[in-house]
């Protein structure tokens, strides 16, 4: 079997057919042993080769087979008509179609003018796996929304024009993107309004009252930030001043009508990659604040937000004139669980004595543990009498826990903010610690 069978690549006499739906990559060198190497270094980032002796072999096989890269070894580029080749190649193949130059790096610095000739990219012979890693990428980038975090997101397509959106919403949705288009300003708004979108696609000049930028300047007024919706505008116009416009707007990103495929799936991709990684940062710093304010056991607030709130609440109710009362629960069993059971059946009681104080107390009311046996609920519009229904029935939901077969015994105390008594958060915890009384099982042992 020979070499090029073994690695199942198609020469230009036909040896070996490609299987439909393979991505090709066209591999074009006068040398047999350079073609072998640039043939592995694709196989190995998932590409089947199609060896060609050279660029008119090339140019044919780009006219017969759909192609998505063109790999050109070139040892001395000054020794052929590399321009020539290079143009023929572009016209033969798509302009999506990315063409990698293989030959000497130090060659590379004496022919920057290459890249404006339609070189892609340019390789060493010596460091191949680069190759290979770029090769890796783009297929990641053109079949892989899936890998790069996009997969299923969804979009809002704004766009008047039914041919231009037939081609995007087919663009789009064939990688994986779920799409809902609307042709006009005042329906964008309202979609927004009702559904959540990872990215917000719209032309600039649409039918109806609102235009595309009068539309992105609305969202951006409110409230809808940079990355909480993501807007790429398609524009016919690509001047620095329309540019600048944009972006003072709030357009993330924008491409030029007509609009490319790779350059829509490309901005696409990133700005949805974006979205999603501001998203999950949002999401960290709102759990670091949350655990600031929390207490880790019972999930709770903890004492420090639990004063922060007491004064707010103070502050209200005399701006308000409504009355505000504070109550403390004290659980007395807790050392003789932790003695009997362990710390571990001690959080356990104190985890479910949270749950059944927060199922007895009000919606309005903020719970928090207050020490390690001592919670507490601050009761905004709640008079001393109403206090008292509230902690009965906190205490009843409590003491009908029976962990481990005990009946627990809770205490409570309340204070409430008065002109004649308590006038700080303060005063108020202060009062209502000294309303607790004794222990209960201590008075017993007494």
């Amino acid at each position: 079997m020979s070499m090029n069978q073994t690695t199942e690549s198609w020469d230009a006499e036909g040896s070996v057919a490609p299987n439909p739906g393979e991505r090709l990559a066209l591999v074009v060198s006068h040398d047999s042993s350079a073609r072998g190497v640039i043939s592995r270094a694709c196989q190995q980032a998932g590409f089947q080769p199609i060896n060609c002796l050279g660029v008119r072999e090339a140019v044919s096989m780009a006219g017969e087979v759909g192609v998505e890269v063109c790999c050109l070894e070139c040892p001395d580029p000054e020794a052929i008509d590399l321009p020539g080749y290079l143009q023929d190649l572009r016209m033969a193949m798509p302009e999506s179609v990315p063409i990698l130059l293989v030959t000497s790096a130090r060659a590379v610095p004496q022919h920057e003018s290459l890249y404006t000739q339609g070189v892609t990219e340019v390789f060493s012979p010596d460091r191949l796996e680069r190759l290979t890693q770029y090769l890796r990428a783009r297929d990641a980038e053109r079949s892989g929304p899936r890998g790069q975090y996009v997969y299923g997101k969804r979009v809002l397509l704004v766009e008047d024009s039914r041919t231009v959106a037939h081609v995007v919403r087919k663009t789009l949705t064939e990688q994986g993107l779920t799409v809902d288009w609307v042709s006009c300003g005042e329906d964008a708004l309202e979609h927004v309004a009702r559904n959540r979108y990872d990215l917000m696609i719209t032309d600039l000049v649409l039918e109806g009252a609102i235009s595309g930028m009068a539309l992105v300047e609305q969202l951006r007024r409110d409230g809808y930030g940079d990355f909480t919706l993501p807007i790429l505008a398609m524009t016919g116009f690509d001047d620095p001043a329309r540019r600048r416009e944009l972006f003072r707007l709030g357009v993330n990103d924008y491409v030029t009508k007509p609009v490319i495929e790779d350059e829509l799936l490309i901005r696409t991709r990133n700005l949805i990659i974006a979205h999603r990684l501001a998203t999950r940062v949002e999401a960290q710093r709102a759990r670091l604040n949350l655990m600031e304010v929390t207490d880790a056991l019972t999930g709770l607030y903890n004492r420090r937000m639990l004063f922060s709130m007491g004064a707010k609440y103070i502050a209200m109710a005399r701006r308000t004139e409504t009355p505000f009362s504070l109550l403390l629960l004290e659980i007395d069993d807790l050392a003789e669980i932790n003695a009997q059971y362990g710390y571990d059946a001690g959080d356990e009681v104190m985890r479910l004595s949270s749950t059944a104080m927060r199922e007895g107390a009000r919606a309005s009311d903020l719970a928090a543990r207050m020490g390690d046996t001592c919670l507490a609920l601050a009761l905004p519009h709640c008079s001393v009498v109403d206090a008292e229904g509230v902690a009965i029935r906190c205490r009843k939901a409590i003491e009908a826990l029976y962990p481990f077969g005990m009946k627990l015994a809770v205490r409570f105390g309340i204070s409430t903010l008065s002109a004649e008594g308590a006038q700080s958060f303060d005063d108020l915890v202060g009062l209502a610690l000294a309303s607790l009384g004794p222990s209960r099982r201590s008075a017993a042992f007494a």
